[in-house]
């Protein structure tokens, strides 16, 4: 349990002094509390002479105790609560920025699950229990052993059983111990699972029904949540006999030390007032070291937690050793480059060149490596083998920040935030005036179906843009990337939801976004590729051919044999 106390105060960072604050808070209510064992004293000695000025005194103590019990109890609260909130709540803005630092592989090879129930759960679960259990613990202890000193201090044998009851307690808050660090991780592997199941369920509720199979879906939450249920009894049936043990330990020690109180007396070894005194001290001395049992099992899911915690934190950042670069040029270059994801090789020996204010169209097969290429431009995965340069500098030398703010990307799955359409698209320029706002989405065809909805620019789109069409959210991505002007533009199939008689004004508004700028479009229509100055064409992760659109039509390959069957389009994008 001290271990759990030193990882809560290693985490609590700038709060640490008010968290030690508030323990120092905690254990000077407690010894308020033990001040009444001295007005019982004081009443029980001076009983057979008892006087108004015996009981003003000894009231005067109670009234003490009572109000120095409730004050530090009030600071104890004020500081390790509120500090509990500002621990957690930078904790999460700090994984938070991590996360932003972090290579996209990292997200695939973790559960979403597990990072979802961490930023949520766990964190909520520390954030309620941390500081309950510190108090528990060490207010709990310290009033056991200020009374228990107090005792040994009247009375040796008496103090004696209470100091015996406090070790046999200990013992069983090993044992608690070890059974809540076998439960823990069962407990928090069950609740991952339930998060990601009902995650899933939920993503893909309309898969579920278009396909009959919405009772699958929910029999597999279901399973997720009887197997949580099932994990909670169990924890629970596998110590509540130690908890029972616990208490009862110190019931049979408050039965104790009133016998043995009764039989030094009844021997004439001690006075009736102190034999008073031990009988009312038997049921106060362990009065909130039992709250220790409820600390004690909070201690050990904490420890969990926090290791799930420190899992979770542990994120491997890009910008180690990235520093601020600012480019004079935005020439693109690829050297021997070669990526997977795992062991599954993805590109290989890749070599290519695009200057600054060129364009270049990728095609290819679904699968065949397109967006990859993309990403590892952006830097949203390291390379396994070879360098990838912007401007002449290395993109391992950028900081993350530094280097995508001379990038604007539009995804071929466009995400939107909860919030309003213009602060959606602000996400491109956070400082830009509505009107530039509404010059942007001019030029991405998306003026006119913002200003038909009934809020307009202020209507609020839902999570991941639900209440938007495929196409009109990709006119907001690129009126976003718009927004921006970035001088490197990365165009991820950026027409592909876009319908027929908008597609020409969008084309136009491209040509207007990357003028003398550097362009890389993934697209999977032809008219999107006839112009631009550099076409590959990448086939299982290799660049086969390269040139432009006339060069290419003319050779026999893989480009020709796209365009002859594009009216098909099976299985090929551009």
């Amino acid at each position: 349990m001290i271990s759990i106390v030193k990882r809560i105060l290693k985490i609590s960072g700038k709060y640490q002094k008010n968290v030690i604050l508030g323990l120092i808070f905690s254990g000077l209510k407690s010894f308020f509390v033990s001040l009444m064992l001295l007005a019982v004293l004081l009443i029980m000695i001076n009983l057979e002479q008892l006087n108004m000025t015996i009981i003003m005194q000894a009231t005067a103590i109670v009234v003490v105790s009572i109000f120095g019990r409730f004050i530090f109890q009030y600071l104890c609260d004020r500081k390790l609560s509120a500090s509990g909130y500002e621990i957690f709540k930078d904790k999460r803005i700090e994984i938070g920025e991590k996360l932003k630092k972090a290579p996209m592989g990292y997200f695939s090879e973790k559960n979403l699950g597990t990072i979802q129930a961490v930023l949520t759960t766990t964190i909520s679960d520390l954030e309620g229990m941390a500081m309950l259990a510190m108090n528990f613990i060490v207010g709990g202890f310290f009033h056991a052993f200020s009374m228990t000193t107090m005792l040994l201090i009247f009375c040796f044998p008496v103090g004696m059983v209470s100091l015996i009851a406090i070790i046999f307690g200990m013992g069983v808050l090993k044992l608690i111990a070890k059974k809540t660090e076998k439960y823990s991780p069962i407990m928090q592997d069950s609740q991952e699972m339930l998060v990601t199941d009902a995650i899933e369920y939920i993503r893909g509720i309309s898969v579920l029904r278009s396909f009959e199979k919405g009772t699958d879906g929910k029999n597999k939450v279901e399973k997720a949540f009887m197997s949580k249920c099932k994990v909670d009894i169990e924890v629970t049936e596998g110590s509540a006999y130690l908890m029972k043990l616990y208490e009862m330990i110190f019931k049979v020690a408050s039965c104790v030390l009133v016998f043995v109180a009764i039989i030094l007396y009844m021997k004439s070894l001690i006075l009736l007032s102190y034999t008073l005194m031990f009988i009312v001290s038997a049921f106060l001395i362990f009065m909130e070291l039992e709250l220790v049992n409820d600390g004690a099992f909070l201690s050990r899911m904490l420890a969990t937690q926090l290791n799930r915690l420190d899992y979770v934190s542990d994120i491997p950042s890009l910008d180690e050793g990235g520093k601020e670069i600012d480019l004079n040029s935005y020439d693109i270059e690829l050297k021997d480059v070669c990526f997977g994801y795992g062991e599954r090789e993805i590109l290989k020996n890749i070599n290519l060149q695009i200057k600054s204010n060129s364009s270049l169209a990728i095609v290819g097969v679904s699968g065949s490596g397109k967006t990859t290429l993309c990403n590892i431009i952006a830097r949203f995965w390291d390379v396994n083998k070879g360098e990838v340069f912007i401007g002449g500098h290395n993109v391992k030398d950028f900081t993350s920040e530094s280097l995508l703010q001379n990038i604007s990307m539009v995804f071929q799955k466009v995400y939107l935030f909860n919030d309003t359409i213009e602060n959606n698209i602000k996400f491109g320029n956070p400082n830009a005036t509505h009107d530039e706002v509404v010059q942007a989405c001019k030029k991405a065809c998306c003026h006119d179906f913002i200003t038909s909805l009934k809020c307009g620019y202020d209507t609020v789109v839902g999570e991941g843009g639900s209440t938007l069409s495929g196409g009109e959210k990709q006119r907001i991505s690129i009126a976003r990337a718009i927004l921006k002007d970035a001088p490197i533009i990365i165009l991820d199939e950026a027409t592909s939801s876009v319908d027929p008689e908008n597609e020409h004004m969008l084309i136009s508004a491209i040509k207007e976004l990357t003028k003398n700028k550097t362009l890389i479009s993934i697209a999977h229509r032809i008219s999107t590729v006839r112009e631009v100055d550099q076409i590959i064409v990448i086939d299982k992760g290799k660049i086969v051919q390269q040139g432009n659109h006339r060069e290419l039509i003319s050779q026999d390959g893989v480009y020709k044999h796209f365009i002859e069957i594009r009216k098909q389009s099976i299985g090929w994008k551009i």
